[in-house]
């Protein structure tokens, strides 16, 4: 089987496997305890907070963790905005959990703006702009889309909008884009900064928020004062480690350049067998989106399945909707976004088996036509 859903989730790695295994046979007991054998375990959970910072590019003191970027993109959303009076700005090209997360602000008398994305599915910089004012509390912009692998300018927009509006605080859900961009968290300038291990060769349930230095923010949970009291309650020490031992395998095996030619390959392969690639500009390299005349993904989606090639078609976390709201924000008829399926690469995919499965991909295709 041709794995092509690493947007959804990846195979964990075998390193992964192996430091969960032992922070769970081995190293099990509680950090939060006084005794040497917790003292010890603690220290394996801020060795690897040291480990993971030192591979995306922040301080360790940092980085708080969470259950997943969902949990991350909400704590923002609770705790960024002080009082009904600010406003909230988001792209329409953000992940469910930020959107959702705002259509809450805005359902308690939150002003909510939210700003167009282009054809090519990055924000609108220029409309952005216009919507910001000086009582902008919080600005919220997907980092890579999870649809199309669309890259916005981070660094750019948030130096734009914080000279606009300098109380601002500027958020971006970075799940597609750590390590995977190349851009140190500390480079980018934003206050806050979310993650999912399980993008990268990590089990699910495990996660970030990257804090800047400085940043006050209300706790997530209260209780026994873990996470430097922001997010109280026993840590998970087996996840975390695996957290530690996956980004530092991934930034090892990651290549930009050549995950970027092998993509760059693919679209020309889709488009020379009629295909159209949707955002074909400012791209993530692990990520496309195919759109496959008179053909519907989900049952292109079923019958490569079954020819040995899982693709992906949208939004793991969004697929029980009708629809594509990012899509139709890019401009996307309803007859274009449901012949949209999405093709995301990991850092050890092989050009081999991403074309074989490419050509698998068009046969099925041909193979509905002919139905």
């Amino acid at each position: 089987m041709i794995y092509l859903d690493n947007a959804a989730t990846t195979k964990v790695y075998d390193c992964a496997v192996k430091a969960a295994c032992a922070a769970m046979s081995v190293n099990f007991y509680n950090p939060n305890t006084t005794y040497k054998s917790g003292v010890l375990v603690r220290e394996c959970i801020e060795n690897a907070r040291n480990q993971i910072a030192a591979a995306i590019g922040a301080h360790a003191s940092e980085i708080v963790f969470t259950s997943c970027a969902t949990e991350s993109n909400n704590w923002v959303f609770s705790c960024g905005i002080k009082n009904k009076k600010g406003n909230v700005i988001i792209s329409a090209g953000e992940h469910s959990s930020v959107y959702e997360s705002a259509m809450q602000l805005k359902s308690r008398g939150v002003d909510v703006r939210i700003a167009p994305i282009t054809r090519d599915g990055v924000v609108d910089e220029s409309a952005l702009l216009n919507l910001i004012d000086e009582n902008t509390a919080l600005v919220s912009l997907i980092h890579v889309s999870n649809e199309t692998g669309a890259v916005n300018p981070i660094k750019r927009l948030t130096k734009l909008i914080k000279s606009k509006s300098p109380r601002a605080l500027v958020h971006s859900d970075g799940v597609q884009g750590l390590v995977k961009t190349g851009e140190p968290i500390s480079d980018l300038g934003v206050d806050y900064y979310s993650a999912s291990a399980h993008k990268l060769g990590a089990p699910k349930g495990i996660g970030l928020l990257y804090i800047r230095q400085g940043l006050n923010v209300a706790p997530l949970l209260y209780g026994g004062g873990q996470e430097r009291g922001l997010r109280s309650g026993t840590q998970n020490t087996p996840y975390i480690s695996a957290f530690a031992a996956a980004v530092t395998k991934f930034k090892r095996l990651a290549n930009i350049g050549e995950i970027t030619r092998l993509r760059n390959e693919l679209c020309d392969f889709f488009v020379a067998n009629g295909c159209k690639i949707i955002g074909q500009s400012q791209n993530s390299g692990y990520i496309l989106c195919v759109s496959i005349p008179n053909v519907k993904a989900e049952i292109l989606q079923n019958i490569a399945h079954d020819n040995g090639v899982i693709i992906g078609k949208g939004a793991a976390c969004s697929g029980s909707k009708r629809g594509n709201r990012v899509l139709s924000a890019m401009g996307l008829n309803a007859k274009e976004i449901e012949s949209c399926v999405r093709i995301s690469l990991a850092a050890d995919t092989s050009r081999e088996e991403a074309m074989e499965a490419a050509k698998i991909i068009i046969q099925a295709a041909n193979q509905i036509r002919s139905l």
